[in-house]
């Protein structure tokens, strides 16, 4: 169950990822997902907190997206993630 989190769409490039920082039953974690290919960019890692996801996933996501596609990580635009 999601107690607390976040997460940003990015579309670049011709890539289209989600950026998640959250806060369930098991803790707080960071992870990407690319929508396109339908896989996991950086698996859900355990962190201190919701900041810490937050810039543990964009600092993942600029790398990500130098690499594949050589260009920068647009601005993000942050969302709450809905509570179940």
């Amino acid at each position: 169950m999601l107690a607390e989190g976040l997460w940003a769409d990015v579309k670049v490039g011709g890539e289209h990822i989600h950026l998640f920082a959250e806060h369930n039953a098991l803790g707080v974690q960071a992870s990407i997902y690319n929508v396109k290919a339908k896989n996991w960019i950086a698996p859900s890692e355990f962190v201190n907190d919701l900041q810490q996801a937050k810039s543990k996933v964009v600092a993942l996501a600029a790398a990500y997206l130098k690499q594949t596609v050589n260009l920068d990580l647009p601005p993000l635009e942050w969302k709450q993630a809905r509570s179940v």
